[in-house]
């Protein structure tokens, strides 16, 4: 499974020069992986965002199993894209382009 998440990781990074750091989380907050100038201090955070969005998010009438909701902080100089997926979540931090 480690080898599988290093894949998924390296190929965010091919896909986006603008991202910085990728980091994925257990439901738990423990770091699986990471990759880019981010602490692993930021896996607990990045799970309980994922976590506090799906309180958040409205139900809709008609969903038998609710989406996960991608969350965006936008900051000056950085975008942080936070997303729960089955048994992971997902965190990318990419600079904001000129």
């Amino acid at each position: 499974m480690e080898d599988e998440i290093d894949s998924i990781v390296n190929s965010v990074f091919e896909q986006d020069p603008l991202v910085a750091s990728v980091i994925v989380v257990d439901d738990s907050g423990l770091c699986l992986a990471k990759k880019g100038p981010i602490s692993e201090e930021a896996a607990g955070l990045v799970t309980s965002i994922a976590a506090r969005s799906d309180v958040v998010m409205p139900l809709s009438a008609n969903a038998v199993v609710p989406k996960p909701a991608v969350v965006q902080i936008e900051a000056e100089n950085m975008l942080i894209v936070i997303r729960k997926t089955a048994s992971v979540v997902v965190g990318i931090f990419k600079t904001k382009p000129e």
